[in-house]
């Protein structure tokens, strides 16, 4: 699992995922080192969010969305 950012007491994730199913490009948003969200990178589409995300946090993931991309590209290209 690779750190993309810090925002605040929040940190976004991308994971290598090869030689395993291949999953839709998206990121883990954990806060204090806990998970509480997911969000497709394409989209910017939260999913499997145990707790709301701040609207800047929100923001900030999509400034960041064409770097999340590459990253996830980078990290999962086989």
């Amino acid at each position: 699992m690779t750190r993309a950012f810090q925002f605040r007491n929040y940190a976004v994730y991308v994971l290598d995922e090869r030689g395993q199913p291949h999953h839709r490009p998206h990121g883990h948003v954990k806060h204090r080192g806990r998970r509480v969200a997911s969000v497709f990178l394409e989209t910017l589409t939260i999913f499997d969010e145990s707790e709301s995300l701040p609207r800047d946090l929100l923001a900030k993931i999509g400034d960041e969305q064409e770097a999340l991309l590459g990253l996830w590209t980078e990290l999962n290209d086989e």
